[in-house]
């Protein structure tokens, strides 16, 4: 455990350090997002799916199995392989995320008096 936390810190210096302190911003972007971020997020995409089947039971009888997974399956997974290296802004991904209609409310039979509306 040791020797990892040795080579980590190393390996975050020596990036730090080829960085230059005024230069691009969008090299320390990239290097942060390969070393930190893309793992960080495969390990969400694997622990959402987990809670996802884990939570399966309760969101179905819900019928709010495509909310729940695209919450916790399919946000994740988009961040970690479909946004370009270096791409914190988000608007590529909400572009993509597709827009749920909301459904009309249901009427049940006989619950309507004359003269009344449920609108």
């Amino acid at each position: 455990m040791k020797k990892l936390t040795v080579t980590t810190l190393i390996a975050i210096s020596i990036v730090m350090i080829s960085v230059p302190a005024f230069g691009n911003d969008q090299i320390l972007d990239a290097t942060v997002d390969i070393i930190l971020v893309r793992p960080a997020s495969l390990a969400a995409t694997v622990v959402g799916t987990a809670v996802f089947i884990v939570s399966l039971p309760f969101s179905i009888p819900s019928q709010s199995v495509g909310a729940t997974a695209k919450t916790l399956v399919a946000e994740p997974f988009n961040f970690t392989f479909t946004r370009p290296i270096g791409d914190f802004s988000g608007d590529r991904m909400r572009s993509k995320a597709p827009t749920r209609e909301p459904l009309p409310p249901a009427v049940e039979k006989g619950a309507e008096t004359e003269g009344s509306s449920n609108q």
